[in-house]
């Protein structure tokens, strides 16, 4: 199992890891285009400006185009209609330029001029001595090109650095998210062998009860009335599971019927402690109530006595001769509690987060000999949460454990809505002459 869901772990992190890895080549490729259309616009304007200063002076001296030597990494050219280099002031290296010629107009092309990378303004010359030839601005785009391999340099840096902190989160993350989930499978897996071990119990009994009368078939059955009494306990047992379990499963599946009316919490808890005291003295156990309020709930009856009868029923089972079984009933706020306490050894706190799990015992050798499959506390949460309450256990350890049920109550009709009521009844009463 633990092959499975670390194989599932890392097929996570890398699905995460190309994920991030794609998205990052997307951005750096987007940052790189943009950065470089800036850089490229910005030497445009200044080829542009350096054009219009270049015309100028040459307008001023005609036979004289721009400034002597190479300066910052700028140079001028004139060439004529058919591509001869009537000026060259900077005496740039232009042996093999390659200048596209568009007449009446000014246009920007990127060539290699002495083994750099150089960008070019080319204007047509339409007056003036040059007439019919070109202008052409270049400057070298080696600073620019240090910049861009600087900014990659970045990128890539810190994207690896990115990648590497994303795969040590996703491999984190991952196995966080599949934590809950490799606990409930590992859960269900203890719920299968459970739940195979408690139907395998019973089926044994009443298979050696059948082969024994099997064996004994020509006596009389008042003579293995014994082992017609196993199999009448251990058949009552199947159904008890068996009604457990789909009770269970209609509340995994949200389709637990409910006989929803109006209930007096404190009148029913008072009714099902009475019922139960001849049980706790037959424990030696003391059972008392303490009622201070009125509780009206909306909730089921029958449900609501079933989960009452599983709480003072792990109550007594927990309680140790001479003990005592405390159930309380009060109002908290716009909820009704009930609190049922007994004396005792208390829940390890390793076995208390786990005694709603299914079939779940913290003292199973005990329980063999009490009976029951571990479904009553499970049972008992799914019902109370079907109300739209909670249960919930605590417990320390010598001093007992107290269960409490709580749920909604209903909220007091209005004076206004009393006196409506009122009036109504009064309407529909017969008049006496």
């Amino acid at each position: 199992m633990k092959s499975i869901f670390a194989r599932t772990r890392w097929r996570l992190a890398r699905w995460n890891l190309v994920g991030l890895a794609l998205t990052l080549v997307l951005v750096i490729a987007a940052t790189y285009a943009a950065f470089y259309r800036s850089l490229l616009s910005q030497v445009d304007a200044n080829l542009q400006s350096r054009a219009q200063e270049t015309l100028r002076e040459a307008r001023d001296n005609p036979a004289h185009m721009g400034r002597e030597g190479y300066e910052g990494e700028f140079f001028a050219l004139v060439v004529g209609a058919g591509g001869k280099v009537l000026e060259n002031p900077q005496q740039v290296h232009v042996s093999n330029l390659a200048i596209s010629r568009v007449h009446g107009a000014v246009h920007y092309e990127t060539t290699s001029v002495s083994g750099e990378s150089t960008r070019l303004y080319v204007q047509s010359l339409q007056v003036g001595p040059w007439a019919g030839g070109s202008l052409v601005i270049g400057q070298s785009l080696a600073s620019e090109q240090n910049a861009l391999y600087r900014l990659l340099l970045v990128e890539l840096t810190v994207g690896g650095a990115g990648l590497l902190a994303v795969l040590f989160a996703a491999w984190f993350l991952s196995g966080k998210a599949l934590g809950p989930i490799q606990q409930a499978f590992q859960r269900q897996q203890e719920f299968t062998a459970d739940a195979s071990h408690e139907l395998r119990t019973p089926l044994t009994v009443m298979r050696s009860a059948t082969d024994l009368l099997t064996q004994h078939q020509d006596e009389p059955l008042r003579q293995n009335a014994e082992l017609l009494d196993d199999l009448r306990n251990e058949i009552g047992r199947l159904e008890r599971m068996t009604v457990d379990l789909l009770a269970l499963a209609r509340s995994d599946a949200g389709k637990l019927e409910l006989a929803v009316g109006q209930v007096e919490l404190s009148s029913a808890t008072a009714d099902m402690v009475r019922r139960l005291t001849p049980v706790a003295a037959g424990r030696h156990v003391s059972l008392d109530m303490v009622a201070a309020d009125e509780l009206p709930v909306e909730a089921d009856p029958d449900r609501i006595e079933q989960v009452l009868m599983i709480l003072l029923d792990n109550a007594f089972k927990h309680t140790p001769p001479g003990g005592e079984v405390t159930v309380s009933a009060h109002k908290h706020g716009d909820a009704a509690m009930i609190a049922v306490h007994n004396t005792g050894e208390g829940i390890p706190p390793e076995h208390l987060e786990r005694i709603f799990d299914r079939f779940y015992r913290a003292n199973r050798a005990r329980a063999r000999v009490e009976g029951g499959a571990g479904l009553g506390l499970a049972i008992a949460k799914a019902l109370v949460e079907a109300h739209g309450g909670q249960l919930t256990v605590a417990s320390v350890q010598g001093l007992g454990t107290t269960a409490t049920v709580k749920l909604k109550l209903i909220a007091p009709p209005s004076l206004a809505a009393r006196l409506a009521h009122l009036a109504t009844r009064r309407a529909h009463q017969p008049i006496n002459d």
